[in-house]
């Protein structure tokens, strides 16, 4: 576990994982998210939200790219459906993850040539995990057995984005539960 907005935490826990062998997926999974009035945004929230996630992908491509260079791979980043557009309340979110997507567009253009397959993953929807279970589980029932995204079946999108031929590789991978209404 590291702090994905401190380069030092980033660098270390590369390091660790290529000491079990070289590296072949890195998946940049960092981010927050709360509704926020944009007269109540501060500069310093708006910060802490692109420190969250946008500079922690820009720190983990640092740290990963020398290694995936090396041995080829995949550096995958998740993304949202703010990544995309904005909306009210959600000014600092959607600022923050559509620069990480620019971030990740920018990569893959200069290092697929060198052999890194850059990918994002827009994740649209509540996620059934542990976290939304415990804070929102009647809103999660509410939705339905297929309203929400699935931790294993995101798990397998992003693997199936990793398995792809280097001939046919896709940058942006967009999912989200068949009931979402985007």
């Amino acid at each position: 576990m590291a702090d994905a907005t401190r380069p030092d935490e980033v660098q270390a826990a590369i390091h660790t994982a290529d000491g079990f062998g070289p590296i072949e997926a890195v998946i940049c999974n960092v981010g927050n998210n709360r509704p926020l009035a944009f007269a109540d945004l501060t500069e310093e929230l708006f910060e802490q939200f692109w420190r969250t996630c946008t500079l922690s992908g820009f720190l983990v491509a640092k740290a990963a790219l020398p290694e995936l260079v090396a041995n080829g791979g995949s550096l995958l980043f998740t993304g949202a459906s703010a990544s995309l557009r904005g909306r009210p309340g959600f000014a600092h979110f959607s600022a923050a993850k559509a620069g990480l997507r620019n971030l990740a567009q920018a990569i893959a253009k200069e290092y697929g040539p060198q052999g890194v397959h850059v990918g994002h993953v827009v994740v649209d929807g509540v996620i059934n995990g542990e976290l939304v279970r415990n804070a929102f589980g009647e809103y999660l029932d509410n939705l339905g057995p297929d309203g929400s995204l699935e931790p294993d079946a995101i798990a397998e999108a992003f693997w199936q984005l990793h398995q792809q031929p280097r001939n046919a590789w896709t940058f942006e991978l967009d999912i989200r539960p068949f009931s979402e209404s985007w």
